[in-house]
């Protein structure tokens, strides 16, 4: 899991939630969902500013890969 040294256990397993949930659903109402946990945990300081980013980056490149 390179480059994923900097975050947390928690940040790691919400990252590889939303990167599966994309892989297996496509932008659905589960990765809607997942967003919304993810937003959650941030707003309650679980999860850092930078996982939170990454976290939608990831939904964002999954969004895009179904539109085009």
């Amino acid at each position: 899991m390179r480059g994923y040294e900097k975050f947390t256990v928690l940040e790691c397993e919400e990252i590889e939630k939303v990167k599966r949930i994309g892989e297996l659903h496509g932008n659905s109402k589960e990765l809607k969902d997942a967003c919304q946990e993810a937003y959650h945990l941030y707003r309650q300081g679980k999860i850092s500013a930078e996982c939170y980013g990454k976290i939608y980056s990831e939904a964002f490149d999954n969004y895009l890969g179904i539109i085009t």
